[in-house]
């Protein structure tokens, strides 16, 4: 009896999964899209043992494109951020300055909002004041957020972002550039 309510209700539940993905998925509309962000940007600065770690407020804007496919999301998009952190150790100070983003982004629609996964290429403008070190280092980040809409054409979003810079040819081998964000962002879907 145990086994034929459970082979019963997982029947059930086999097919009412694709009902709520879909409608979960009308809610979520997919196509391209644009939005203006702003949060926390902290920057760690390691070198030969030691690490310096400050705090600062980022600002910037992202545009892509999202496709919706059965409750999961599949989008690319490009942006491009400013930063005021600013990092120093030593009399010496690291600043953060623009940042240029390219990836892919997948998800599933949860709830009212959509969960995804980000991950992509990195490309962020550093200067050492007082020296003649600066220039852009290349890099990677990955992220994770929630999207939610708020009218038809209108999202509100919460993100985390991680990013590892490769400095060795700006500042040599020994130094380490991290940076992790809190975002919020407010978009615009076409």
């Amino acid at each position: 009896m145990k086994i034929k309510f459970l082979l019963a209700s997982v029947a059930m539940l086999a097919v009412a999964t694709p009902a709520m993905a879909q409608d979960a998925t009308e809610e979520f509309k997919g196509g391209a899209r644009v939005e203006a962000r702003v949060g926390v940007d902290h920057v760690r600065l390691s070198f030969d043992g030691d690490s310096v770690g400050r705090t600062g407020f980022d600002y910037g804007v992202e545009a892509g494109y999202d496709a919706a496919l059965s409750g999961f999301v599949v989008g690319a998009y490009a942006g491009i951020e400013g930063s005021t952190t600013k990092a120093c150790e030593l009399g010496t100070c690291l600043k953060a300055g623009r940042n240029i983003t390219a990836g892919v982004r997948v998800g599933g629609v949860v709830g009212k909002g959509l969960l995804y996964a980000k991950g992509g290429y990195s490309n962020g403008r550093l200067s050492i004041e007082d020296t003649d070190l600066a220039g852009n280092a290349d890099g990677f980040h990955l992220g994770v957020g929630y999207e939610v809409n708020v009218s038809a054409n209108t999202y509100v979003k919460a993100e985390y972002v991680y990013t590892n810079y490769s400095v060795g040819d700006i500042a040599g081998d020994d130094l380490d550039l991290q940076r992790h964000q809190g975002l919020i962002g407010v978009g615009f879907r076409f």
